[in-house]
């Protein structure tokens, strides 16, 4: 649908609470995680969106909080890290899912041997969780899908697959996006609003089916197949039309 016909508006914003993915959705995807920067124009939206919500804005990533932190630097958000196994709520504590450790470094050994025979290939160990990108060798697919599988397979009673743009995760079985939205949901601010959540991977679409169950709105950045009701093309015409409501 086109993002004209989103029912959010300056009359309304503050019935909403936002919460955003961040890379492909605040950030444009990067050849590899550690090159990825939110604009600055997007920061600045983001703090005018903050105050004019009434502080119900969240981050809700694939990332570890502390790297959320980094790339949205100085300002300090709300969050759900590595797919919601970590939680930062209003308060500014932190909490994060109980995780086998020695299970996620045990995969992490297990995968390094493919990653030291291929250069484009991109682990990053992220202590709860882990990832493998093969965006610099998207040839590798089928090898990485291969590998990543036979890590995880001693430990799928803890883990789980989580597919994504040209990378592979695996993360905590309890730990979902759509966990992290519902948690933050309950809490002051964001309690009693509508929640919208934007988002552009695999990994964003359990986002998208709560905030549809919740009465809110969903928004899928990007191409690709979505359950979210609606799309905006890039990164930059989210943080365009999200200025506006400002």
């Amino acid at each position: 649908m086109p993002s004209t016909s989103l029912p959010v508006t300056r009359n309304n914003i503050t019935g909403y609470a936002f919460l955003f993915d961040l890379d492909g959705t605040l950030a444009p995807i990067a050849a590899s995680p550690e090159l990825a920067a939110v604009p600055e124009a997007t920061r600045a939206t983001l703090e005018k969106l903050h105050a004019v919500c009434g502080g119900a804005l969240a981050i809700v990533s694939g990332r570890p909080i502390s790297e959320i932190d980094h790339l949205l630097a100085p300002r300090v958000y709300c969050a759900g890290g590595l797919h919601g196994a970590q939680l930062r709520g209003p308060d500014g504590r932190q909490a994060q899912l109980e995780v086998d450790a020695e299970a996620v470094a045990a995969m992490v050994r297990a995968l390094l041997p493919l990653t030291q025979a291929h250069a484009g290939l991109k682990l990053e160990d992220k202590g709860l969780s882990l990832a493998l990108h093969y965006r610099n060798a998207p040839a590798l697919q089928g090898l990485v899908s291969e590998a990543v599988n036979e890590a995880l397979r001693p430990h799928t009673h803890a883990f789980v697959l989580q597919p994504g743009k040209m990378v592979l995760e695996i993360k905590p079985r309890q730990a979902s996006k759509a966990g992290a939205i519902s948690r933050l949901m309950d809490m002051s601010p964001f309690a009693g609003r509508l929640p919208l959540f934007a988002g552009d991977d695999l990994t964003d679409e359990a986002g998208f089916d709560i905030a549809r169950r919740m009465g809110g709105v969903s928004i899928k950045v990007g191409d690709g197949d979505t359950r979210a009701q609606w799309r905006m093309p890039t990164p930059a015409a989210l943080a365009a039309w999200l200025d506006l409501l400002c």
